[in-house]
């Protein structure tokens, strides 16, 4: 997995946009509309910004010391399952954040980085479908 790649589109996004997560929920959305009836209470977009951000610590972890990313990912799959959420889409989510990311990065992004995103949400899809098993 390319780390330089990942870490470029994350400085690329932050230098362009203030708040992503308008983007990449739309992009989620679109996908699985079932997902949206799940932050019917979220009127300021909080959560959504929460979770965003989790994400994208969880990533940044992940590419680095591996400290709680795999766990947090294995809880959160027993956690979403709890809400009607399938283990499935976490890779779909970051898959919809790569998307959000490319479109807002532009001209400037390159298919290093959607190989590198790409290889991100296969790897998690594979951890959460390790676990979903367990559920």
């Amino acid at each position: 997995m390319d780390k330089q790649a990942i870490l470029d589109s994350l400085d690329l996004v932050a230098e362009r946009s203030p708040d992503p997560a308008p983007q990449v929920y739309a992009r989620l959305f679109a996908r699985h509309p079932e997902m949206e009836a799940l932050f019917v209470r979220d009127v300021t977009g909080d959560v959504r910004g929460q979770m965003l951000a989790q994400a994208v610590e969880v990533l940044l972890d992940y590419l680095g010391p591996r400290a709680f990313a795999v766990n947090l990912l294995r809880t959160e799959v027993h956690n979403h399952d709890n809400m009607g959420v399938p283990g499935e889409t976490f890779p779909a989510f970051y898959r919809a954040m790569a998307e959000a990311f490319e479109a807002i990065g532009g001209r400037d992004w390159t298919p290093a980085m959607t190989a590198a995103w790409q290889e991100v949400a296969e790897a998690f899809g594979e951890i959460i479908a390790a676990e979903a098993r367990t559920v």
